[in-house]
This record gives C-alpha cells, sequence and structure tokens, in this order.
C-alpha cells in the first residue's frame, strides 16, 4: 500500500507544478496580445489627426538661359627640382711617344699602268734584197722532157736591151747539202737547147751539177767574187727516168 501511494503522490505534484508553469505561459501571452492591441489603436489614431499631402509642382528648367560664369581654379605649380650637375671625370694625359731615329718608308708608288699592246695581225713580210738582176723568164717544163741522165740548166745573163753578158757564174746548193758552180757566161749566146726543135732556149751559161738525183737544187747568178746578183729559184728533180727535164731561166739587169 505505501509503495503505490508515493508514486501517485509523485504524479500528483509533477502534475501541479505543470499546471502552475501553463498558467504563467498564458498570462505572459495575454499581455502581450493586449500590449499589441494598444499600439495598434495608438498607430490609427496619430493616422487619421495625420494631414493629407497636397501634390507639389516641379518647375521646368530654362535651357537657354545664360550660364553663370564659373571661377577658374588656380592651380599652384609643383616646384621642379634642379638637378644639381655632377662632375665628370677628367682625362688623364697620356704619355706623348717619343720620335726614333728611323724615318718612316717613302711613300709607295702606285704601279705603272701596262703599255697597249699591239694588236696582233699578219707578220710584215720579209725585206727582199735589192738585187741587180731579176728573174725575167723561166720555161715549162711541160715541153722540156729529155732521156739525158745529167742535170742541164740554161740560163741567160743578159742587159736591159737583152745583150748576153759575160764574167757572171751560177751557184747552186742542193737541198742535201752538195753545192756545185757553172763556168763562166759568155758574151754572145753559144748556150742552146736544141737547133732543130720547136721548143728553142737560148743562153750563155750552163749549169750542170751532175745526174739526176732526188732533191732540190736552189741556183741564182753571181759574180766571179760569188756576191748574190739575183733571187734564188728553187728547182726539184727525181732520179726516175719519167721525172728528168731540162730548164731555162732569164736574169735580166734591172
Amino acid at each position: 500500500m505505501k509503495g503505490t501511494v508515493r508514486p501517485m503522490l509523485a504524479a500528483l505534484i509533477l502534475f501541479a507544478f505543470f499546471s502552475l508553469g501553463c498558467g504563467f505561459i498564458d498570462r505572459i501571452r495575454s499581455s502581450e496580445a493586449l500590449a499589441g492591441l494598444n499600439s495598434n489603436s495608438d498607430e490609427a489614431e496619430a493616422t487619421r489627426r495625420r494631414p493629407t499631402p497636397r501634390p507639389t509642382f516641379t518647375p521646368t528648367p530654362d535651357y537657354t538661359a545664360t550660364p553663370t560664369t564659373t571661377a577658374t581654379p588656380t592651380i599652384t605649380p609643383i616646384p621642379t627640382e634642379t638637378p644639381t650637375p655632377v662632375a665628370t671625370d677628367t682625362p688623364v694625359a697620356t704619355d706623348t711617344p717619343v720620335p726614333t731615329d728611323t724615318p718612316p718608308p717613302p711613300p709607295t708608288r702606285p704601279p705603272a699602268p701596262p703599255a697597249p699592246t699591239a694588236t696582233e695581225g699578219p707578220p710584215p713580210p720579209t725585206a727582199t734584197p735589192d738585187f741587180p738582176f731579176m728573174i725575167a723568164e723561166q720555161g715549162s717544163r711541160e715541153f722540156q722532157k729529155t732521156n739525158y741522165n745529167s742535170i742541164v740548166v740554161f740560163v741567160a745573163a743578159v742587159d736591159q736591151n737583152n745583150t748576153p753578158i759575160g764574167d757572171l757564174k751560177i751557184i747552186g746548193n742542193h737541198s742535201s747539202g752538195i753545192q756545185a758552180e757553172s763556168p763562166l757566161s759568155s758574151w754572145r749566146y753559144d748556150a742552146v737547147n736544141c737547133l732543130g726543135c720547136s721548143y728553142v732556149k737560148q743562153g750563155n751559161v750552163k749549169f750542170e751539177p751532175g745526174p739526176f738525183i732526188d732533191g732540190t737544187w736552189t741556183v741564182y747568178l753571181a759574180d766571179k767574187g760569188g756576191t748574190q746578183l739575183s733571187p734564188a729559184v728553187p728547182l726539184s728533180y727525181g732520179a726516175a727516168p719519167e721525172q728528168w727535164v731540162w730548164d731555162f731561166i732569164i736574169f735580166k739587169k734591172k
């Protein structure tokens, strides 16, 4: 029985405290609601008594009006700093070179321009000695065939009137190195190739160096001492019989 009463008593105490707490909270809420109602009533009365605002008129600005002159602000220049000149380094004097005893070399002269070279062309003709006799005529070998086995050259040494000149001779040099001379010429035509033939040639001296051999005889007119008096005449021969010929030359004084 005692065990049951105590829990119930505790429960009643707890319920009593709970009821008191709820009643206290309800009173606080009622006070806050009444205060809010009074406050709303005061704000409504103040609003009713406040005068109704009238509309205001905003004037349109006149853009043609002359603007008033505004003062230009004076700008005070900021003082500039004057740079302080910096001293430059003074160059140190260098030692003056002492002249030596050796003189400087003389100026080099430019090379001289090359001399103009002559235009190459044909070599100048070889000067021909001015001999007192010239070659006036030389026979045609077409008509000078022979069966005689030795060389015979009929020569007429004449003046301007075709008159024979004596005491002259013919000197010949062969290509093999042989040299031969004729006897002295006479003062008349006494060297004749033939008398009854159709191709007659007459002279006043004959050059007969010997039998036919292959090579060339070069002959010219000379005086007694061997001085050349005319240009040289080359005469080629062959050792074969079909190449045998005799020759004829006129040396005429100029």
